[in-house]
């Protein structure tokens, strides 16, 4: 990944260049800061993120798991871990949604059982919080 990127030399770079260089907005960078253990750009004194080129590629990565390959933040989350310990694939493939494999009307199916499904949990905890 990082033959693509022209990073012209410099160390550090602030979130407004890695949110261009990305193509993800910068309030995007810091939730994933949140939910990804192994995005931790450096802060100066004055609290400003300073993200090194390996921070940059971890973010290409993120962008590429959930964006292409469809994986939700708990499934990448894993599957990197995995990466970095030297794991096998077989595992996080059950995480995979494949999502952007579907066709359209596949895609739309999905989504309506996803929905059905939260309903009958929403439905469920009404029922139990009114006989408690």
């Amino acid at each position: 990944m990082s033959d693509q990127l022209d990073l012209s030399g410099k160390l550090y770079y602030t979130i407004s260049e890695v949110s261009d260089l990305s193509g993800v907005k910068a309030h995007v960078l810091r939730y994933w800061e949140s939910e990804f253990p192994s995005l931790r750009p450096r802060k100066d004194r004055g609290g400003s993120r300073r993200y090194r080129k390996r921070d940059i590629e971890e973010v290409l990565a993120i962008k590429t798991l959930l964006y292409d390959e469809g994986y939700r933040i708990a499934g990448a989350r894993k599957f990197l871990q995995q990466q970095k310990q030297g794991g096998g694939e077989a595992e996080t493939q059950q995480l995979t949604m494949g999502f952007g494999q579907l066709d359209r009307q596949e895609q739309m199916e999905q989504i309506k059982q996803d929905l059905l499904e939260i309903l009958d949990i929403v439905k469920g905890e009404k029922k139990k919080s009114a006989k408690g």
